[in-house]
């Protein structure tokens, strides 16, 4: 697993710069540290989501319109926070350096990336707040759409610009779940009935409760290792939807008939 470390000095630097800039800052310095890999003419073919000249008219700021699964695409393959390129992230934060693992080389012997990871735990334990002692934190939201299969589809990504205590989490979760059986039972009257609504009160309370004293079952994740899952989970979700995708091109029969030869 091949890491590359932004200093402070290009912290700095990163800060200062529009969305596009940021993206071209840090790929010339992957390009820097891992040559012609990280090139634009590189980086397009790999991602395959848009040309070498829409790579460039990105990073020159020629556009301000990027669409989200592009920037989540060049943050994977830049092994970097997608929040990265948003102002957000470099407002009060005292940040010393922070370790991209791009994914082109995040495929090391299982052994090795097991002692790594031990090493890296070890050494974030040394450096970084223990974030068990602290009582305010930005707020992530996140959602899906589930089909009918129970897949998911990431929709929507949002990061609160300020910290949250345990008292505004509460009244945020108790106000999502509220607001979720509003629409419930708009779409389905029937839900009305008491028996059938969810308490948002008490299961506010249950999950912030829960996230306190259930570690096992609410773990923290290291930044730099839920980086690493996200992207495992991104490059499997990306073959799955490109099966989906294939599979819409048979008829309902051929479709029946491959998936019973698959099977």
């Amino acid at each position: 697993m091949k890491k590359i470390t932004l200093n402070k000095t290009n912290l700095t630097d990163l800060s200062s710069l529009s969305i596009g800039k940021r993206v071209r800052y840090i790929r010339e310095h992957l390009q820097d540290e891992c040559g012609n890999s990280f090139s634009g003419k590189s980086v397009a073919n790999r991602i395959q989501l848009f040309s070498q000249s829409t790579l460039t008219t990105i990073e020159r700021d020629k556009t301000k319109d990027i669409p989200s699964k592009v920037l989540y695409a060049i943050a994977k393959d830049f092994g970097a926070d997608l929040y990265m390129f948003f102002d957000d992230f470099y407002k009060n934060r005292s940040l010393e350096s922070v370790v991209l693992i791009p994914s082109l080389y995040n495929k090391d012997d299982p052994a090795k990336e097991t002692k790594d990871d031990s090493e890296l735990l070890k050494t974030q334990m040394a450096i970084e707040t223990n974030p068990l002692l602290e009582n305010e934190y930005a707020i992530k939201t996140t959602v899906s759409k589930v089909a009918s299969n129970e897949d998911e589809q990431i929709t929507f990504i949002f990061k609160s610009r300020v910290k949250y205590t345990e008292q505004h989490l509460f009244y945020l979760l108790s106000h999502i779940i509220n607001q979720i059986n509003t629409i419930d039972v708009t779409i389905e009257p029937e839900l009305a009935d008491s028996s059938n609504q969810l308490d948002s009160i008490r299961l506010a309370k249950d999950y912030i409760q829960y996230g306190k004293t259930s570690l096992h079952a609410f773990p923290w994740y290291s930044n730099k290792g839920k980086l690493g899952l996200d992207n495992k989970a991104f490059e499997q979700a990306v073959r799955y939807t490109n099966m989906l995708s294939d599979n819409l091109k048979y008829n309902p029969e051929e479709r029946e008939e491959k998936n019973d030869q698959s099977n």
